[in-house]
């Protein structure tokens, strides 16, 4: 939020107070969260959870937004004059105490809004996208070079033997410098933050390596699952629908070829507030509601971000190669048509079983999930200490993430 007429931004300091300053920082903290109340009334909150408050006709902070901590809009063109509860208006200055109240609008109440651009992303519209629909996709945030250094670093700190169709390594943010800075990068931290809280914590950061054609040709079921903490609970479920907030990065492409992921949005249960999970529901519930599930694809570098306890599934087409080789073979009797020898039932699965995974088919996944600050972190924190070249900012992130 910046003054029309003089070259100052309002800011709100990490320790609650209010000033100004001719710029901002690169680290985008000193842009503000507006939030819409009804019609024609809007609030300012810093990224870490201070309001802009008028209380006592004093420009200062609350940590909760009720009447003094929102203001009336009043539009002029492409600038704003914001009208606080008491009817006087935000005003800034070039002396102390900078950041005021003025009886009346004039050419100092009048204020321009400017969105957070970061990396290319608007992030503003990408708030506004995650608001409405609850998940989006953004491309491109990682370079060739950044996921090259990251598929070396899962397959070398993977713990994990495949259990078939999947190798998933989790509590990775400790173990090499690639896995916290994505923990911690930017975009990421600015959605989290101003959607979830500003206190948030990490829950884990983990692998999924995810061998397409093993779902295809080994397994019988689709299975669905949900993030920490709302795989952990018990019927009926936790009330909030909003305690995580999860970024997937894809180290490969995923394409109709090697995508067996999915996701829907779950219902509500019993109330607008209880969302719906698989875990705790009935085969025919569930059945239900995958319906409408969309398959996850993606460009290599990209980030998937979503709220709450999306329903995901990596295990989409199982058993559907024999399903379609059922189909040619009756096809083939039907028409008269004799079956090889080396294309028998047997011999086919004999050869598919003995193998090697193709890593064409084989895309990986690294999932960071962020939690709410009053609830238990999926793995314990591990020691900063040993994580070499990491900057100070991300350290600094990775120490709030981590407490």
């Amino acid at each position: 939020m910046r003054s029309s007429v003089l070259p100052f931004y309002v800011l709100i300091q990490p320790d609650g107070s209010v000033t100004s300053a001719d710029e901002v920082s690169e680290d985008g903290c000193d842009f503000l969260t507006t939030r819409m109340h009804g019609e024609g009334m809007i609030s300012f909150q810093s990224i870490n959870g201070d309001y802009l408050s008028t209380v006592g006709d004093q420009i200062c902070t609350r940590r909760y937004c009720s009447s003094n901590e929102r203001f009336f809009v009043e539009k002029l063109d492409t600038q704003y004059a914001f009208r606080s509860r008491s009817g006087k208006y935000l005003s800034i200055l070039d002396c102390a105490p900078f950041v005021t109240l003025a009886p009346a609008p004039g050419e100092t109440e009048m204020f321009q809004l400017f969105s957070l651009m970061m990396a290319g992303v608007n992030v503003g519209k990408q708030l506004e996208t995650l608001e409405k629909s609850g998940a989006l996709m953004i491309d491109g945030l990682l370079n060739e070079e950044q996921i090259e250094s990251l598929r070396g670093s899962v397959i070398e700190n993977s713990s994990a033997a495949s259990n078939g169709h999947e190798t998933r390594t989790s509590g990775l943010v400790g173990r090499a410098p690639g896995f916290a800075e994505l923990a911690t990068h930017p975009v990421v931290m600015q959605l989290a933050r101003r959607m979830v809280s500003p206190v948030l914590k990490l829950s884990d950061v983990e692998s999924c390596r995810t061998d397409a054609d093993f779902v295809r040709k080994e397994l019988e079921a689709t299975t669905w699952h949900v993030v920490h903490p709302y795989s952990s609970v018990e019927y009926p479920g936790l009330v909030d629908a909003r305690v995580s907030f999860t970024a997937t990065w894809f180290l490969d492409k995923l394409d109709e070829a090697n995508s067996t992921w999915a996701w829907v949005l779950p219902p509500l249960r019993d109330g607008a507030h209880l969302p719906q999970l698989p875990q705790l529901s009935s085969p025919e519930e569930v059945e239900e509601v995958v319906r409408s599930a969309k398959r996850l694809t993606a460009s290599a570098g990209s980030v998937w971000l979503y709220l709450g306890p999306v329903w995901t599934s990596n295990t989409i087409g199982a058993a559907s190669f024999w399903k379609d080789y059922d189909a040619q073979t009756r096809y083939k009797h039907l028409s008269g048509q004799k079956e090889q020898k080396d294309q028998s039932f047997r011999a086919l699965t004999d050869a598919q079983r003995g193998a090697q995974p193709k890593d064409e088919l084989c895309p990986t996944v690294i999932q960071a999930t962020y939690i709410r600050e009053y609830v238990a972190p999926q793995s314990a924190a591990p020691a900063l200490g040993s994580l070499p070249g990491l900057e100070n900012r991300e350290r600094q992130l990775l120490e709030m993430l981590l407490r």
